[in-house]
């Protein structure tokens, strides 16, 4: 299967959360609002679309970068692999779309930001898949409490691309809480 690379800017929802599993590997987890501005072609006004929310899993070093870096309320840009998640509860399949991060910056068409290369430190080893479960267990709250999140049947997006342009829009002084 061909893998789908994808890139957000939105808006951190909540300080990272990061993990350290029990081979010494890390990981860290948040949570990014993404706002689509739609173009009314009968009145040619924008307006406010839906806010989608992504979690958004970093591993190895860049996990560390995002734990120091990034806070609540910050834009970003995320480049990563779309990951579109499934499980059962209550007897309903529902799905989740997360991104698997290869790169993460903050947004500076918004701010201005510094920069500082890290020491370098060993390398550690690879997570297993119960450690994987247990850091998704942890932070599926966010995708079950997140107001107005619709299940998608079988992981389709939410509007329709054909009747929408997005266009660029300011973040909000007040990121979207994630309940």
């Amino acid at each position: 299967m061909s893998e789908i690379y994808v890139t957000l800017t939105g808006n951190v929802t909540d300080d990272p959360k990061q993990f350290t599993f029990g081979d010494g590997s890390r990981a860290t987890s948040m949570r990014v609002a993404v706002d689509r501005r739609i173009l009314d072609r009968q009145t040619q006004t924008w307006r406010d679309g839906e806010t989608t929310f992504y979690t958004v899993r970093s591993y190895r070093g860049l996990a560390d970068h995002v734990a120091q870096s990034v806070r609540r309320g910050h834009p970003v840009v995320v480049v990563g692999k779309l990951r579109v998640k499934q499980f059962e509860r209550e007897g309903e399949q529902r799905f989740w779309v997360e991104v698997e991060a290869t790169s993460v910056g903050h947004d500076l068409k918004w701010g201005i930001s510094s920069f500082e290369r890290p020491a370098r430190g060993a390398s550690r080893g690879a997570m297993t898949d119960d450690d994987l479960r247990a850091m998704e267990d942890d932070t599926r709250d966010w995708e079950l409490n997140t107001p107005g999140l619709r299940v998608l049947e079988g992981g389709a997006g939410q509007d329709d691309p054909a009747e929408t342009e997005e266009a660029e829009s300011w973040p909000d002084e007040v990121v979207p809480a994630a309940a």
